[in-house]
């Protein structure tokens, strides 16, 4: 059972656990399809939002072209803990943030995927 958790904002510990852990990134396609994937570039970007670099350009960048409502989902297994964020992705190409982000990137051709957080979850 999923818990929403009263927090818009990760917590350290939050920020810890989507940093630390093998995410996976849920989208849903224009014909409503669900995806689901590893992402090994997601990481914590601020308290109100989680990024990616888009360098596949795969099925998870069409469906979120067509539909950026997102969820990212991870399981510690040591600890026991698993969270999930549900979130709205904007995509940064060419921009300031892309420019930055890509710097020192081993994908300079990437696409920046940046997720709003919309809602986090404990996962029991």
């Amino acid at each position: 059972m999923a818990t929403l958790l009263p927090n818009q904002s990760l917590t350290t510990e939050q920020s810890a656990f989507f940093n630390d852990t093998m995410l996976f990134l849920a989208t849903n396609g224009a014909d409503g399809q669900p995806q689901v994937g590893p992402k090994g570039s997601l990481r914590v970007l601020d308290d109100q939002h989680l990024v990616y670099l888009e360098y596949t350009y795969g099925q998870a960048f069409e469906n979120v072209q067509a539909n950026p409502k997102v969820a990212v989902t991870g399981w510690d297994v040591k600890n026991h803990v698993s969270l999930r964020v549900n979130g709205t992705v904007t995509l940064h190409k060419d921009d300031d943030l892309a420019k930055r982000l890509l710097a020192d990137s081993a994908h300079p051709e990437a696409t920046v995927a940046v997720i709003e957080i919309d809602a986090i979850y404990a996962l029991n």
